[in-house]
């Protein structure tokens, strides 16, 4: 907990005892895919860390808990109310604040992951921009966002499933959105989620060619960068 209250230093911190909202019971329902969680997890183990992990739009916090199962120390930050509830009942350390105002200080974290979340703002480079604020120089981020084949998915979910969607992502557009948010040695790659073992071969064939899923790990620019306000004006 002493990380925690050293490196967030505004936003207002989920205890347990307030994990009662309505609308939990869709939040409660979310659970990511174990393959792709212990591949998340085994990336953040070659990072060198010595702050918290920070899981931006953490939902439920699965992958906060994942985190802390496996020894590393992980934070989530969430803008819903009834979703961070959630997250802080199941023992996660969570943060309500909105992605695009992170409660951290500049170039404090390591890590910072971001699932499926881009898709859903009006800015999409003022949040990676703020994402790149608070990482160190190499700091790395790793984000999925729907890819533009997701529209055509009947499987896990359609991209016009949730209303809340904005834009998909073709590649093109996912690497020039880090590039202008101030991050290099972008690896982009397809990844098609199975949630029941009959999907896993088809998954893995549409993957390689019309994945549902970008997964992106990009490292911050050593150097410094404008406020996003400047590039969005």
């Amino acid at each position: 907990m002493q990380a925690i209250i050293e490196t967030y230093e505004r936003g207002t911190y989920v205890p347990q005892s307030e994990a009662a909202a309505s609308g939990a019971r869709y939040w409660q329902r979310l659970r990511e895919p174990d393959m792709l969680v212990a591949r998340d997890i085994a990336l953040i183990r070659r990072v060198p860390r010595r702050r918290p992990v920070l899981d931006v739009g953490c939902g439920n916090g699965g992958f906060v808990c994942a985190c802390r199962r496996q020894g590393i120390d992980a934070v989530g930050v969430e803008a819903f109310a009834a979703s961070a509830a959630v997250a802080a009942r199941t023992g996660a350390s969570v943060l309500h604040a909105a992605g695009e105002e992170l409660p951290v200080r500049g170039g404090a974290v390591d890590v910072v992951r971001l699932k499926e979340v881009l898709e859903h703002v009006q800015a999409p480079l003022v949040l990676a921009a703020e994402i790149r604020r608070v990482l160190r120089p190499g700091g790395v981020f790793l984000a999925y966002v729907p890819t533009q084949w997701s529209q055509l998915y009947p499987f896990p979910a359609n991209f016009y499933d949730d209303y809340t969607h904005v834009r998909a992502f073709s590649r093109v557009g996912m690497q020039r959105l880090l590039e202008d948010a101030g991050y290099e040695r972008i690896s982009i790659e397809g990844y098609t989620p199975a949630l029941r073992g009959w999907q896993r071969p088809l998954a893995a064939a549409l993957s390689r060619g019309f994945p549902f899923l970008w997964r992106a790990v990009a490292v911050a620019w050593c150097c410094a960068l404008p406020a996003p306000s400047r590039w969005c004006a």
